[in-house]
């Protein structure tokens, strides 16, 4: 029944607070606790290049052993290290390098280590042939020479480089693992204290704008009972107008006629210079109160959407004419030229002619009060654009000023409020025109600019179809 108020919006974002809280928190827990996992990670890949550099350097010592105590002993036995350890070194030397492939440091001391362990093996596969040809003294003598001893010696010492590289490695990791994992537990222990803080105070929130609300949505429904009650008394007040309205209309037209026939020689009788000039006089001022009357009476049935039309196709160009036969005779009274300059293209739209009717006498009337005593014209127009026809009255009048051209439009508005205007009316003719071609789906606007007259311009849908066009959408 009502929209959501303020308050309502309040207590909605105070619903959400709590639960964007946690998921923040969520949020950023996600990304410290992924940091600690990518330390940990390095750390146990530091230690697991740590085992493989030692799997290489036990190989190397089967090897080395192996060697030595076949040399010496002539038994078989001491080939099962010395063969095992010639099978693994190369394949373990490939998964250090592959492991240590983001460090330039490492791969470089690899690359070192395996020249060395490619040199070691080379001089074991000599001695060793050397012993199983028979030629054990040869053998002994290279043993004797310590160029295999040199060559191990080196690679223990690459091997300790390696170790300590990834030492230091591990000390750093360590350290950054431990940050994370510190980090992570404030994360979440300061992240949910101050989601919890924040869940508490909304929910207080959400408690006291829920009074508020309550106490909101009865005075609103108080207010709209008000409202309905003030709506019934104005609808009230207009239909009341609207009856007084017509039952004054109902004596005009007996004094006019009475006036009408008094004005005739040979109704009621022939009167006199002064008496013919107050019969019209009597006239003139009722055509005025009927006028009155009826922009009263139309303005009201504005006011309670009760104004009827009656749609249907008609000819522009005939409905024009009309109009130019309609308001002759006052031209011709008042000398003013009144100029019809539609083109000659044929135009049918659906609309209704007799309000449209009803706006050009408005127009017209105004027009005529405005043009100068002498060279007074006044011009009407109707063309097609853009599924619109576009009307529009124009006179060589006095022009309105551009403060006043925004009021012009409102119900009562005159431009001369003064006790000594020279014009009269009601200041409703312009809301009643407005009024009559929103309702057959078009728009009103006006252009003047002073001592260059005035031209009101209104366009209207050619199909008869509601909803008013912006003149800002029409091309003139």
């Amino acid at each position: 029944m009502f929209k959501k108020t303020t308050h309502t919006k309040l207590i909605i974002l105070a619903s959400l607070l709590p639960i964007a809280s946690f998921a923040i928190v969520g949020v950023i827990s996600y990304y410290v606790i992924n940091n600690f996992l990518v330390d940990e990670k390095w750390v146990e890949h530091t230690y697991q290049v740590i085992g493989q550099t030692d799997d290489v350097e036990k190989s190397m010592l089967d090897i080395e052993t192996g060697e030595r105590g076949y040399i010496i002993t002539h038994n078989d036995a001491f080939l099962l290290p010395y063969n095992s350890g010639l099978n693994n070194v190369m394949t373990q030397l490939e998964s250090l390098r592959t492991s240590t492939v983001d460090n330039p440091i490492q791969q470089a001391n690899i690359a070192n280590l395996t020249q060395l362990i490619n040199k070691k093996i080379a001089f074991v596969n000599q001695t060793d042939t050397l012993g199983k040809n028979g030629k054990i003294d040869a053998a002994v003598t290279l043993v004797k020479n310590l160029e295999g001893k040199k060559t191990m010696d080196a690679i223990r010492q690459v091997i300790i480089d390696i170790k300590n590289e990834e030492n230091n490695l591990l000390n750093k990791r360590t350290e950054l693992s431990q940050i994370s994992a510190t980090n992570a537990d404030n994360t979440i222990i300061v992240g949910s204290a101050v989601a919890i803080i924040i869940t508490i105070i909304s929910t207080i929130a959400i408690y006291k704008k829920m009074q508020q609300r309550d106490e909101i949505e009865k005075t609103n429904i108080d207010l709209h009972f008000e409202t309905e009650k003030l709506k019934e008394r104005d609808n009230a007040k207009a239909e009341l107008s609207a009856m007084v309205s017509h039952e004054l209309k109902t004596p005009l037209v007996t004094i006019s006629g009475y006036a009408e026939m008094l004005r005739e020689d040979n109704v009621l009788g022939t009167l006199n210079k002064e008496q013919t000039h107050a019969v019209d006089i009597i006239i003139s001022q009722t055509i005025k109160l009927e006028r009155l009357i009826s922009d009263i009476m139309d303005a009201q049935k504005m006011d309670l959407k009760k104004m009827k039309f009656n749609k249907r196709e008609f000819d522009v160009d005939v409905f024009m004419d009309e109009q130019i036969q309609i308001h002759s005779k006052l031209m011709n009274e008042k000398k003013i030229r009144f100029v019809n300059s539609t083109g000659s293209e044929k135009m049918n739209i659906t609309s209704d002619p007799d309000r449209l009717s009803q706006v050009f006498a408005n127009l017209i009337k105004n027009a005529v009060d405005f043009v100068p005593a002498s060279n007074g014209r006044i011009e009407i127009n109707a063309k097609r654009n853009n599924g619109h026809a576009i009307f529009y009255v124009k006179d060589n009048g006095s022009g309105i000023p551009k403060e006043k051209q925004e009021n012009l439009f409102k119900k009562f508005y005159q431009i001369d409020t003064s006790l000594k205007r020279s014009h009269g009316g009601t200041g409703l003719g312009l809301v009643i025109c407005k009024g009559i071609v929103e309702a057959l789906g078009g728009t009103m606007w006006l252009e003047s600019e002073v001592g260059q007259g005035a031209t009101f311009w209104f366009s209207i849908s050619n199909n008869g179809s509601g909803g008013s066009k912006s003149n800002r959408d029409v091309t003139l």
